[in-house]
């Protein structure tokens, strides 16, 4: 919308410390939705997930170990791959959907309902993990993408991939309610996903790894002080 890619520009410029639409509630929580179903079946404790998707990639493992003529070791490298894409993923969509300022109404309530709201409200425990419900249609449809591409290899991909989504929400959650850890990687990437949400968020788009924000050069700078605004 207008305000929010104004509030984007005076941000680049250094005349803000924060766009309003991204700056962090004193609150612990808020209210996304006024119907109580819909605010129902959009927050999740982080275990439901959690056990969700741990348990359907372990059932694709079996099916692709016991009902394919997949070799193991090419088991093994497509479920790698599926991880690394996984991690690719979060970081386009998290870059490149959830922080691409325009005046596009459409784009921005799919913003504000899928990650403008977690940055309002960052340490809401129940909104740190996409839940069951719009998980399921959302990876049916990455599954069924991957079918048409790789066949009955995706039986081994996609679980690969749902481990990388795991490891992502399992790390998402202990950055946001747990202090940070004093072993140095992890320390690092507690820091790095901090830098995102009180410092740029338009840079740090990596939760679960760093990599591709080193690859594509969004690392988060030392902040600078904004220049006072008459």
């Amino acid at each position: 919308m207008k305000e929010n890619l104004e509030q984007y520009l005076k941000f680049k410029k250094g005349e803000i410390r924060m766009p309003t639409h991204l700056k962090p509630q004193k609150e612990l929580s808020g209210k996304l939705y006024e119907s109580a179903f819909m605010e129902r079946i959009t927050r999740t404790p982080i275990w439901i997930p959690q056990v969700l998707w741990l348990t359907i990639s372990t059932v694709f493992f079996w099916i692709a170990t016991t009902k394919t003529e997949i070799l193991p070791y090419y088991i093994l490298i497509l479920g790698i791959a599926g991880f690394v894409t996984w991690t690719m993923t979060e970081y386009i969509v998290h870059r490149f959907l959830y922080h691409t300022e325009s005046n596009s109404d459409v784009l921005y309530d799919i913003q504000y309902k899928g990650h403008g709201f977690h940055h309002l409200y960052p340490k809401d425990p129940e909104r740190l993990a996409m839940p069951p419900v719009p998980g399921l249609v959302l990876f049916s449809i990455f599954f069924g993408l991957f079918y048409l591409l790789l066949g009955s290899y995706s039986l081994a991909f996609f679980p690969g991939f749902m481990i990388g989504y795991n490891c992502y929400i399992t790390i998402h959650y202990f950055q946001h309610v747990v202090k940070s850890p004093m072993y140095k990687p992890w320390k690092k990437l507690w820091k790095h996903h901090k830098a995102h949400h009180y410092s740029n968020p338009y840079a740090a788009f990596g939760v679960s790894t760093r990599l591709w924000d080193y690859v594509f050069g969004t690392m988060p700078q030392k902040s600078k002080k904004a220049k006072p605004t008459n």
